[in-house]
């Protein structure tokens, strides 16, 4: 299966709250291509959603890391301080 294919699945997942399964999805799209921004911005919205604040964190980091000229990253990345009180 594609990085793209991973991520397909993911989003179906995170559209169904099934936050545990988007996470998988994504992690295997990350592992298949690792320098794809909207991989990390995404796993790290459904990690957010599933309560793991610190790893929702380090993938909105990743993200702008890999392109910080998207907006998208700086609000994953805001939103994990956010919920981390910082």
């Amino acid at each position: 299966m594609s990085a793209d294919e991973e991520k397909a699945l993911g989003n179906a997942a995170l559209q169904k709250k099934d936050f545990p399964l988007a996470i998988s999805h994504y992690t295997k799209a990350i592992d298949l291509n690792g320098s794809n921004h909207v991989y990390y911005s995404n796993r790290s919205a459904a990690l957010l959603s599933n309560g793991d604040i610190q790893r929702a964190l380090e993938d909105g980091e990743a993200c702008v890391g890999l392109k910080p000229d998207w907006p998208k990253g700086y609000a994953r990345k805001g939103a994990a301080l956010w919920k981390l009180n910082r």
